[in-house]
């Protein structure tokens, strides 16, 4: 169930978009675009996500499967890296290539 906008940030009828009281856009469900909430332009917060992958290893292909298919493009770059990284340190007996292609596939 998606959250409904805050009234801290009213829709502008004349434009079709939602504003914070001091102006600035905003995108009141980044959940649906594949972005973590963060002030991006108006903060100029980095644009990424960091993986935190699941205690089983037999959990974690469906885990990155949820994950990048549900991540805007601009971040699958990075989500991949993070993950061939974790998979390699935190389960050394999986083949990181063999489980993204699983997550993938």
């Amino acid at each position: 169930m998606w959250q409904r906008p805050a009234k801290e940030c009213p829709f502008n009828k004349a434009d079709g978009f939602r504003y914070t009281p001091d102006g600035t856009p905003v995108c009141v469900h980044p959940e649906r675009v594949g972005l973590p909430v963060g002030a991006y332009k108006s903060e100029n917060a980095p644009l990424t996500v960091e993986l935190h992958l699941p205690p089983g290893p037999s959990d974690v292909a469906p885990y990155l499967h949820d994950v990048l298919y549900g991540a805007a493009p601009v971040l699958l770059d990075d989500l991949i890296s993070q993950a061939h990284e974790l998979i390699r340190r935190d389960f050394p007996t999986l083949d990181p290539l063999t489980v993204l292609r699983q997550a993938l596939s």
